[in-house]
């Protein structure tokens, strides 16, 4: 338990990105607002960019500013894919209105290696 409370904000983002992710797309439809072609991939970028950054953040306040980086780096951007193909395979069979899509995979993964290359670059381990 106290494993999971060390991520809790990284969890209630996760449980956020569910519900939006699930919504049917009719929630989103604006008539004055007209959205270019591809908004819906760079939602999904920055989603899983934030979802990354929690989970760094939560990982180096957890081990004290002396995580592993390479390990954190393991864990982190696995469980993130396992994670992005979970919600296109909720949203092709668990949503009406949703269809599965790689390039919204892809985009996932492009906000997962964004926000590693922040981590690789920014963090300095303190010893």
């Amino acid at each position: 338990m106290k494993y999971l409370k060390s991520y809790i904000w990284a969890i209630v983002w996760a449980l956020v990105m569910l519900v939006l992710l699930l919504l049917p797309s009719k929630n989103f439809e604006v008539k004055s607002v007209t959205f270019y072609e591809g908004f819906d991939k760079m939602v999904h970028c920055g989603i899983f960019f934030v979802l990354c950054i929690i989970l760094y953040w939560e990982s180096i306040l957890k081990s004290k500013r002396s995580v592993n980086k390479w390990t954190s780096i393991l864990k982190i951007v696995s469980s993130t894919v396992i994670f992005a193909f979970a919600t296109e395979a909720a949203q092709q069979y668990l949503s009406p209105t949703r269809t599965a899509d790689i390039w919204d995979i892809v985009a996932d993964i492009i906000g997962i290696g964004m926000a590693t290359f922040a981590f690789v670059f920014f963090y300095k381990r303190e010893k």
